[in-house]
């Protein structure tokens, strides 16, 4: 169960970097000044986060590979071969991936309305610092703006982090092999589904604790001059 949480812990890592690019991404394009650009991101920001996580889950898990087969005819039989190579040999990886994948996209829906209400919360009027202290509009951005954006985004991001972590349960059941899916195995072979699904609960919460304390030490870190005196 330890390795298979190592799993968890990796599968909501890769989640969590894919997804904060993602978002970064998503939210900056949701206040472009064009407004089918604004509509187009909006509108699936909103499907992603109207959706259930196992529909997500489902769809991209089990639905991607079966809609490529489902038109194989339009692939050479050379590409046919490679999927079918590669699912033999790495099936497992293939299906991680697919797995982590969905995870980025249900975070990134969630945190990318978080990074854009950030973003909104920083005042106007340090656009125009910038512009006074002779910075260009990206380094504006990326010294002024962000730096203040993360007080207000940071809080939001870490609970997202939470959810993150406790919906990698749910690609277990797309065959992936991480904690819940290892603590089924174990269940099967020994019917003591207390026991066992007791010790999985444990280790996530100890997983959830130890981050929710690596996050309080890096939100003092980014906050600490906000309660120091002014000289």
């Amino acid at each position: 169960m330890l390795v298979a949480a190592k799993a968890t812990i990796l599968l909501a890592i890769i989640a969590l970097v894919m997804g904060f690019l993602w978002a970064n991404i998503l939210a900056i394009l949701e206040l472009s000044r064009w407004r089918i650009v604004r509509w187009s991101v909006t509108l699936f920001v909103s499907i992603i986060r109207s959706l259930p996580e196992l529909i997500v889950i489902f769809l991209i898990g089990l639905g991607l590979p079966y809609l490529f087969l489902e038109y194989e005819e339009i692939w050479p039989p050379q590409v046919i071969d490679l999927y079918f190579s590669i699912l033999d040999s790495y099936g497992e990886y293939l299906f991680f991936g697919l797995g982590a994948f969905a995870l980025s996209l249900i975070y990134a829906s969630y945190a990318s309305q978080t990074i854009r209400g950030a973003l909104l919360a920083v005042p106007k009027e340090q656009w125009h610092s910038g512009a006074v202290l002779g910075l260009s509009k990206p380094a504006t951005f990326f010294y002024i703006i962000m730096p203040q954006m993360w007080r207000h985004a940071f809080p939001g991001l870490s609970n997202q982090w939470l959810v993150l972590l406790k919906d990698t349960a749910l690609v277990s059941l797309i065959g992936v092999h991480e904690l819940m899916k290892e603590t089924d195995y174990i269940y099967s072979a020994t019917s003591d589904g207390f026991t066992w699904y007791t010790m999985a609960a444990l280790i996530y919460l100890v997983i959830s604790l130890v981050s929710q304390k690596l996050q309080d030490l890096l939100y003092n870190r980014i906050t600490k001059y906000d309660h120091e005196p002014a000289k």
